[in-house]
């Protein structure tokens, strides 16, 4: 909810259930935009992180269970300027 709260504009929706997340993304207010979440996956993979782009508007994100905390972290991070660099060029 952290990363929805920094960019309101692109991210629409997190939801998630013990380490399975997705992340909902929308343009002009509502409209579903699966373009976006398509940028944010190959940005993601470029990066070294790998994410599920569901062919809608959200990926999902789904680390193993026995993740270590740095690494966690270090995967939202990716994430979080994978969004970044796609909303400065759209």
């Amino acid at each position: 909810n952290t990363i929805k709260s920094k960019f309101p504009s692109k991210v629409s929706y997190v939801q998630g259930k013990g380490m399975i997340a997705a992340i909902l993304f929308h343009k002009n207010g509502k409209v579903p935009d699966s373009e976006f979440a398509s940028k944010v996956a190959e940005k993601c993979m470029q990066k070294g992180l790998l994410v599920v782009h569901t062919g809608r508007e959200s990926i999902k994100i789904g680390p193993p269970l026995t993740i270590s905390n740095e690494a966690l972290i270090e995967g939202l991070e990716v994430l979080e300027e994978s969004i970044k660099e796609n909303i400065y060029d759209d």
